[in-house]
């Protein structure tokens, strides 16, 4: 009995004295100035009265891992188009492949030695410093070609091929509309009622008949020839005798005989001339 006094009175001296410690180091432990950030690794601290009152702390690490970041070069292909980067040789992503395909490229997304060599004509043609580069003046050309499917710019050339692929949408508006003899109306045309028609709503007056509008045209030879010209069709003697709308790749818009209605069809016969207004 007198040891287990003992006992019990040291270990009541004991936790008496801790308490009055931890009482004393509370009333004279200044607040920390610094703040934790929120972003911090979380840090436990356990404080356990071990040889003494050591304090014992665990910390866990950050664990939140950034995506691997982007190149220069790969930043700059990864920009809106309606910012315009200025792209360069060697720059790759989603904003390369716009350009490209605006400058009718297979689109690969890299901005490869193709792709300068393409936006310098293109550059040229427009009258564009010609760098290479994807500068301001560029895009403001891009993007318009881009949006009226006119790649090169040449005197007198932007309206031109405008013209040409107004042209075209209005002679394949027709298709199906019936053959009719000296037609000139939606009711029915024959061959030169409805090309005339055609040029008339895509903003240029014809003459009436096919030998007509083959003297009112500039003749230009097959190569130079390109979709939205007249094409002319002769006879053994040299007299013209049908026109149609050149489509490109061997094809023609042409309202062509009587039960046969407007339709794109395969050019039949090298007795041919072009004609561009």
């Amino acid at each position: 009995m007198p040891v287990t006094a003992r006992r019990t009175s040291l270990s009541r001296g004991v936790s008496h004295t801790e308490s009055a410690a931890n009482r004393t180091f509370a009333k004279h432990r200044r607040p920390s100035k610094s703040a934790v950030p929120r972003a911090a690794a979380a840090v436990v601290s356990v404080g356990l009265a071990v040889s003494g009152g050591a304090l014992v702390t665990i910390a866990a690490a950050p664990t939140t891992a950034s995506a691997a970041a982007l190149s220069p070069a790969q930043a700059r292909g990864h920009q809106t188009i309606k910012s315009r980067p200025l792209l360069r040789k060697g720059d790759s992503g989603p904003t390369v492949k716009f350009v490209q395909r605006a400058l009718r490229l297979g689109p690969d997304g890299y901005y490869g030695n193709t792709t300068v060599v393409a936006l310098k004509k293109f550059q040229l043609s427009w009258g564009i410093k010609v760098s290479g580069t994807t500068d301001h003046a560029t895009w403001g050309r891009l993007t318009w070609a881009a949006k009226h499917k006119v790649l090169y710019g040449n005197k007198g050339g932007v309206k031109a091929d405008l013209f040409r692929a107004k042209v075209l949408k209005e002679a394949a508006k027709l298709k199906g509309t019936p053959y009719r003899y000296g037609g000139t109306t939606t009711r029915g045309f024959d061959c030169s009622g409805y090309t005339g028609y055609v040029y008339s709503k895509s903003g240029k007056k014809m003459p009436r008949t096919s030998r007509q509008q083959y003297a009112a045209t500039t003749h230009i030879s097959a190569k130079a020839a390109k979709p939205g010209d007249l094409i002319f069709f002769k006879n053994g003697g040299g007299s013209v005798y049908h026109v149609g709308i050149y489509a490109g790749k061997g094809l023609l818009w042409h309202s062509s005989k009587p039960g046969t209605p407007i339709q794109k069809g395969k050019i039949w016969t090298k007795s041919v001339a072009f004609g561009r207004v």
